[in-house]
């Protein structure tokens, strides 16, 4: 079984890395001074507190109201994507490295927040999916085997389960114009892969989706261990 938890354990954490409202408290806002050695990027540097999110504003074109206005839809779509399964709070943002490309206006966002996963193992998606499949197996035999694989990816989701992590990543927006309007994107990059943004609106995948993945995954260890097994 050594074969299989080690195979489990790359699969759970690849998973999981995989590695995800409104208002506004003050409208207040505190110019913060830096020594020019220690400011990544030139330009304003702003800090602020809106709506229970600490916001550092560096871009020149976006004002307070705008990267307000984008703070509160990121979380938003943080909470959209894993707010179910995730206790996420504590967020901190921070608009920086403005510059033109591609006939395209950039603003990078970093994004940290405290993260920690609610979700029982039993709870997930990818579970369900597996357990489904194992209802399929006849022969006591089969059975086994599958509940020793259920069992391998259960034990990798508890080590998960209300764990506090911290997220740190950046995001991207980018305008198609000028004007900063309602013409932009929020994109992130896929994991394990640097070179392509995606919506990060659509970055989770669907609980149908995930059943699916643990329906598929769960017949590939099955035959796996057969095979390891002769």
């Amino acid at each position: 079984m050594k074969f299989l938890y080690s195979l489990c354990k790359c699969v759970i954490v690849f998973l999981f890395c995989i590695n995800i409202c409104a208002g506004c408290n003050s409208n207040k806002t505190e110019i913060i001074q830096s020594k020019p050695q220690e400011t990544d990027v030139p330009g304003k540097r702003i800090k602020f507190n809106a709506d229970g999110i600490s916001i550092i504003n560096k871009s020149n074109s976006l004002d307070d109201t705008d990267v307000e206005k984008f703070s509160r839809e990121i979380r938003g779509l943080f909470y959209k994507n894993w707010g179910e399964a995730n206790k996420i709070e504590n967020y901190k943002m921070k608009f920086y490295n403005e510059r033109e490309e591609d006939k395209k206006v950039k603003v990078d966002v970093r994004v940290w927040c405290d993260w920690t996963n609610i979700q029982k193992p039993e709870e997930r998606p990818f579970i369900i999916g597996m357990k489904q499949e194992l209802k399929k197996l006849k022969g006591k035999k089969l059975k086994k085997i599958g509940k020793k694989i259920i069992h391998g990816f259960n034990l990798e989701y508890s080590s998960f389960y209300m764990v506090k992590d911290e997220y740190n990543k950046d995001l991207e927006i980018h305008f198609n114009t000028n004007n900063f309007g309602d013409d932009y994107e929020i994109l992130c990059y896929k994991d394990g892969n640097e070179n392509e943004l995606f919506p990060f609106d659509k970055y989770k995948e669907s609980d149908k989706e995930m059943i699916e993945k643990g329906r598929k995954v769960f017949r590939q260890y099955l035959q796996d261990e057969l095979q390891y097994k002769e």
